[in-house]
């Protein structure tokens, strides 16, 4: 994951990434037509507004409780860099302590979370990472940078930089990842 963060909201990226296309038109569009960014930008309000108003914790409540009308959950607490791509939101679950890191892809069904309720830990996705339809990332691992993990894979393990991840347990299949897919 980059060490250089943004601050404020990373929305132009968020919209680049989503649509290849920039400006107030192309982002009301996306709004409409784009569930994924719909979900990434509602989180990022509710996560901005969570501390900053009198009124933050029931407004991110609000806004939480529409992404699980959309079916799928992000806790505010998770950090996420800009240019995150949801193709299909339904069903991905960010747990708490979670980090990700920039131009990330994660497809529907996709859970990063901790490996049981009381013990600690997140996984922490490095950058240009694309994490395929029902892929388990549990505990507290660290993906490396343009990681593919594959379809139903169950990561419970470290992955090194450019590895492609498959099986239940995830086992690394090819050291050097052919290139970012998207389908």
């Amino acid at each position: 994951m980059g060490e250089e963060r943004q601050a404020g909201i990373p929305w132009r990226e968020d919209l680049m990434a989503n649509t290849g296309r920039s400006g107030v038109g192309a982002a009301v569009i996306a709004l409409l037509t784009s569930p994924g960014f719909a979900v990434i930008t509602t989180w990022r309000i509710a996560k901005m507004l969570r501390f900053q108003t009198r009124w933050g914790h029931q407004i991110t409540w609000l806004l939480v409780r529409m992404l699980m009308r959309r079916g799928c959950y992000i806790s505010v607490l998770a950090e996420i860099g800009p240019g995150l791509i949801l193709p299909h939101p339904t069903g991905v679950v960010i747990g708490e302590g979670a980090r990700i890191g920039r131009s990330v892809m994660l497809y529907h069904n996709v859970t990063l979370g901790r490996r049981a309720w009381d013990e600690p830990g997140c996984p922490t996705i490095g950058d240009n990472a694309v994490i395929y339809t029902g892929a388990v990332l549990v505990g507290p691992i660290s993906l490396g940078a343009g990681v593919n993990v594959a379809a139903n894979a169950v990561v419970t393990r470290d992955v090194p930089p450019n590895a492609v991840v498959a099986g239940a347990p995830a086992r690394v299949v090819r050291t050097e990842a052919p290139g970012r897919m998207r389908a």
